[in-house]
């Protein structure tokens, strides 16, 4: 059925498996056992032909078989060895993200033969030894670019231009398709680094984008370890919900980026992502099926989903282990959404009890209201509490509630200091609507951060205009193409003072900056 190619590969295969675990010592103990064989410490490595004719009839059959297997076995890996030492040099090229220099080649190779020759290592133990080389290098452990000898802007090679195009997009290692683009000197032109963008947005590692950049960005990274609920007072947050919720979070993002959507989605979405459980724990009465991960779920906003401010775990994330917190989301939407921060509260100011039922009969609102009487403490709450107000509807893990728990009606209506009323959740998206061209600049700076791995210059601004200009209509593609052909992308720059501290090695590498999370 198999024709000498295919079954040359099976066979090879076979021998990999076998000979990665004790198999053939592993089936002779068996066969030792059974039969009553004492094998006396030897291992099937030791046992010799004349010690098999020895045996009876029975075990000797099965153990011929076996010491001739194992033989075999060990002629396919020892006929193998000068390939693994190859599979480590392009294991190299792979972990170091350019390909090796051929100095760097010639140094693994007699780095493992002189583990062998003069150390006396066999070959699994020098192969071992290489691979830990490799991975101890700073070329694996840091992302390093090597700059022109010269001061000023120089342009990124096409393998320096592919780590930054994966790690952006990723947050992970080149894939083939980008190191042949490399390898081919495709990444300088513009229309084949649109291409590539748009390819790796729509793969399936672009959801990394919604871990990695949105989460941190936008409050939720990591929540499905987030301990921040008091479960005592809240036991419907159980593990099973809060990884659902993390789900929803990572799943919407992923559906904006991979889908091409218009960026304006991310606040206006009529869709969200809910697995059964989760669906059942906000109460949502529309037909969830899927038990396990998240699903696509129309018409969200009648049922008061959709949309950024509306998932479960930036809610939770921004209320207090025991109640919600209109400081913390509206601190939340002022800083994360719209990009317009104030500064942290003065210290020696009482904060209001994190226990909603020590307010004695008292609203969270006339708590606020009596905090805010201490001068240094009204500006800046006039500026947080309207916005987070909003979201009072939703309890601190998420649930659309009607009341409070003490049956007091729940009060989400609040007014700026120029007068303007936000009324719920509703008032809230006008308002965001309204502000969209400052919460675009937000986001944009945001994503040229991420993307360069560094703060925000003044020289970044004309990007950032550039980014939010394209308006709420464009997709993230659109976006992330842009920052990727720009000069910032595209071009490091070595100041002088690099270069001197650099004289003494001319091939001295630079240090990209990283991001949490990188792979």
């Amino acid at each position: 059925m198999l024709d000498d190619s295919t079954r040359k590969q099976l066979d090879e295969a076979w021998a990999d498996l076998k000979g990665s675990w004790e198999y053939h010592d592993v089936r002779l103990r068996f066969v030792a056992g059974k039969f009553g064989v004492d094998l006396a410490g030897k291992r099937t490595a030791d046992i010799d032909r004349d010690w098999i004719q020895s045996l009876a009839p029975e075990p000797r059959g099965y153990i011929e078989w076996l010491k001739s297997d194992y033989e075999q076995v060990v002629d396919a890996q020892q006929q193998g060895q000068l390939g693994h030492v190859d599979d480590v040099v392009e294991f190299a090229g792979r972990a170091w993200r350019r390909p090796i220099t051929r100095s760097e080649e010639t140094e693994l190779r007699e780095f493992y033969q002189g583990l062998r020759d003069e150390s006396g290592l066999g070959h699994r133990e020098a192969i071992q030894a290489a691979l830990a080389r490799i991975l101890v290098a700073p070329a694996f452990l840091y992302r390093l670019e090597h700059p022109a000898n010269q001061a000023g802007v120089s342009p990124v090679s096409d393998w320096e231009m592919a780590s930054r195009l994966s790690y952006f997009l990723w947050s992970s290692m080149p894939d083939d398709e980008l190191r042949r683009a490399a390898a081919a000197g495709e990444l300088s032109d513009d229309q084949n680094l649109k291409r590539q963008v748009k390819r790796m947005l729509a793969d399936p590692k672009a959801r990394r984008l919604s871990t990695e950049f949105f989460g941190q960005w936008l409050g939720f990274y990591r929540f499905d370890q987030y301990r921040g609920v008091d479960t005592e007072r809240f036991p419907e947050f159980t593990d099973s919900i809060k990884a659902a919720m993390y789900d929803e979070a990572v799943s919407f993002f992923e559906y904006i980026v991979r889908n091409d959507r218009p960026i304006r989605e991310i606040l206006t979405a009529d869709y969200a992502f809910m697995n059964k459980e989760l669906a059942e724990h906000y109460g949502v009465e529309k037909e969830v099926s899927s038990t396990d991960a998240a699903e696509l779920v129309d018409d969200a906003q009648s049922f008061q989903r959709g949309g950024l401010v509306r998932l479960g775990a930036i809610l939770t994330a921004t209320s207090a282990p025991l109640r919600t917190s209109p400081v913390k989301r509206g601190d939340w939407v002022l800083r994360r959404v719209v990009g317009t921060p104030v500064p942290p509260p003065p210290a020696n100011i009482p904060p209001i009890p994190n226990d909603d039922k020590a307010f004695e009969g008292q609203s969270i609102r006339e708590q606020l209201e009596a905090h805010q009487a201490n001068p240094t403490c009204a500006n800046c709450h006039a500026r947080i509490d309207p916005l987070g107000f909003p979201l009072e509807h939703y309890d601190a893990i998420g649930r659309w509630r009607e009341t409070y728990s003490e049956g007091l009606p729940i009060e989400d209506t609040a007014t700026l200091a120029d007068d303007t009323e936000i009324a719920g959740i509703d008032g809230l998206m006008a308002y965001l609507e309204t502000n969209e061209p400052q919460v675009l600049k937000n986001l944009s700076a945001k994503m040229i951060g991420y993307a360069l791995g560094r703060t925000i210059l003044a020289s970044d601004q004309p990007l950032i205009d550039a980014l939010r200009e394209a308006g709420g209509d464009a997709s993230f593609s659109d976006l992330a193409a842009t920052i990727v052909a720009s000069r910032q992308f595209r071009n490091r720059r070595i100041e002088e003072a690099d270069l001197v501290a650099s004289a003494d090695n001319r091939n001295a590498p630079v240090q990209t900056p990283g991001r949490k999370g990188e792979e």
